[in-house]
């Protein structure tokens, strides 16, 4: 019985008896499924496309967490950072000295995040190095920097160039009583992406302590790699609690997480919406089986009273509608698939088609349109789709089981 209900939606489905109304509303129906598949495979891939570059880019240059001294410098930093690398969970660590300047280059001048790194310690938690776009970044000597890309285009500045560095000079009240002026060579430009690339450049740790009076052996804080990044509020709350100093507790989400939180927040709407568009399309095969049921009700009451069961009726109508939603849903999840391993080639062919710029990397840390697919997007979206295919065509296919055999034949 069930093979005379998949032969009755067969025959129904490939019929051109049918009005063409039907055969529009059919045809609507099974674009608009494909058309929301395809559509929110390819939203979901790039949203995990920006949660890896997130990952795999920005958070691979900023700490996780980090320690920062509150009132006086860190002491005797050694020891103490060689314990708190030893908390569970902590992958490295590395000291740092932060200051604000002002950097000029001829007539140009431009305000800046200097950083202080150790570089031996520095490659433990940062993979800079693997950002830098001019020079190279094998050692950073006491007369040398590290210029972000944004800042050297703003200052016209390339390797080799001597930029002027300005650093305040603070009484002991924490009021400004003077400046340091020193010369240093620009030996790499690092091109990470984003706001990073005009805010930051980097120094060497204890040039930059010594120019800021600092004791040798002070610092003015610890920056850690950790294993897992979404666990870097407890293990900041955990380091903070070992060390010895009194420390501000940061971490990444505090400083980066609204990117973070934008891209989650993107994908729940972006995930809501269409579906929403597919459970609209799936409506349509509502209104394609009320018709086909109210066409097709003279072939049904012949069936019943030849003694078939109501039931195969509504299995046949069921299997009419759901193929409808079968079939959109497969073109949908191919041409989605497609669509999301080349999108990032469609966007930059037509950048340079059309002139487009959706992401300014001014702003944004990345300026490609990222992607990547994963099979649990998929899955998941393919069937949420054959499911509300398949509970759009209950109501319609129930009712093929209530037609009056005495009621249709005598009218003919």
């Amino acid at each position: 019985m069930a093979s005379l209900s998949w032969q009755l939606a067969r025959r129904y489905r490939h019929t051109r008896n049918s009005s063409a109304f039907i055969r529009f509303i059919s045809a609507s129906s099974t674009w608009g499924i494909g058309l929301g598949v395809a559509i929110l495979i390819l939203a979901l891939s790039v949203m995990n496309g920006f949660e890896a570059a997130l990952k795999n880019k920005l958070l691979s240059v900023i700490p996780h967490v980090e320690l920062l001294a509150v009132d006086q410098p860190i002491k005797q930093w050694q020891p103490k950072l060689q314990q708190l690398v030893k908390t569970p969970g902590v992958v490295a660590g590395a000291p740092f000295i932060q200051s604000d300047g002002m950097l000029r280059l001829g007539s140009k001048v431009k305000a800046a995040s200097v950083r202080g790194i150790h570089p031996q310690f520095e490659h433990g938690i940062s993979r800079l190095g693997d950002f830098i776009q001019q020079g190279e970044l094998s050692r950073l000597g006491a007369s040398q920097i590290v210029l972000g890309q944004g800042i050297a285009t703003e200052l016209s500045a390339k390797v080799g160039d001597t930029v002027q560095l300005m650093l305040p000079q603070l009484s002991e009240q924490g009021e400004l009583a003077s400046q340091k002026n020193v010369s240093l060579e620009v030996v790499a430009i690092a091109g990470i992406g984003g706001q990073l690339d005009y805010q930051q450049v980097w120094v060497d740790l204890d040039a930059l302590g010594e120019w800021l009076s600092l004791s040798p052996g002070q610092v003015e804080g610890f920056a850690f790699k950790i294993q897992d990044i979404f666990q870097a509020g407890n293990i900041a709350r955990e380091l903070g609690n070992q060390a010895e100093d009194y420390v501000y507790m940061l971490d990444w989400f505090r400083t980066q997480g609204h990117l973070y939180q934008d891209i989650q927040m993107v994908r729940s709407i972006l995930y809501l919406v269409l579906a929403l568009v597919i459970a609209v399309a799936c409506f349509n095969i509502v209104a394609t089986l009320v018709m086909a049921v109210r066409e097709k009700e003279s072939d049904i009451a012949i069936l019943l009273t030849m003694g078939t069961e109501p039931g195969v009726i509504v299995r046949a109508f069921m299997w009419l509608g759901w193929l409808n939603g079968v079939k959109g849903t497969v073109m949908g999840a191919l041409v989605g698939i497609i669509l999301a391993w080349q999108i990032e080639h469609i966007y930059a062919v037509a950048g340079k088609l059309f002139g487009l710029q959706l992401l300014d990397p001014t702003i944004y840390f990345i300026d490609y349109l990222p992607s990547e697919l994963h099979v649990q997007d998929v899955l998941l979206t393919v069937g949420v789709a054959l499911l509300l295919s398949l509970m759009a065509t209950l109501y319609p296919a129930s009712r093929a089981a209530y037609v009056d055999p005495a009621r249709v034949l005598g009218q003919r």
